[in-house]
């Protein structure tokens, strides 16, 4: 399999934002239904995250497999804290090496000086929850609203992890697209 990345654009989010969100839809409601309809989510979604694109509050880094989208990666980086907002994969290319290839990505696009990472996950999201404590995060609060657990840990032992591919950046192309065999 061939995963590819990039940034999206203004222009891209008109191409892509349907097919974001049935991914987001398919994952959430196996893991955390909202009890509303599709519709519903959709624009609630929608009305909140697009904005947020177009005026720069977050960025998103769309997945593909060969040319085919197969997830998004959503975030933001505020002065010294790199924060994971949205991570969404079809669920035939989870467990395959597309988390860790992610995360080679994010080191050739996360400034340096960033000091922290930090995530949010449902507090009945187990898998989630897992994934950021093998990454070294740690429960550090609740969320406003209490539905989601606060993580935060170091960024640079995060980025020293293997999930980063320490040693394989001299095999990548130096291109805005990373491949992996």
């Amino acid at each position: 399999m061939r995963f590819g990345f990039r940034q999206m654009k203004n222009e891209d989010i008109s191409v892509f934002i349907d097919e974001m969100f049935e991914i987001l839809a398919s994952n959430m409601s196996a893991v955390a239904p909202t009890g509303n309809s599709y519709d519903e989510d959709y624009k609630t979604w929608s009305e909140s995250a697009v904005p947020a694109w177009r005026e720069g509050k977050r960025s998103v880094i769309l997945i593909f497999c060969e040319d085919k989208l197969c997830g998004f990666f959503q975030y933001f980086v505020n002065d010294t804290t790199f924060r994971m907002d949205e991570i969404q994969f079809k669920k035939e290319y989870q467990g395959c090496g597309l988390f860790a290839e992610l995360y080679h990505y994010l080191t050739t696009v996360i400034p340096a000086g960033t000091r922290y990472v930090e995530a949010f996950a449902r507090k009945e999201n187990l898998k989630s929850q897992g994934i950021l404590e093998h990454l070294g995060l740690s429960v550090v609060g609740e969320s406003k609203n209490g539905n989601s657990l606060h993580f935060k840990g170091e960024y640079k032992a995060l980025s020293e992890r293997n999930y980063f591919y320490k040693n394989a950046a001299a095999s990548y192309p130096p291109a805005p697209i990373y491949f992996c065999a």
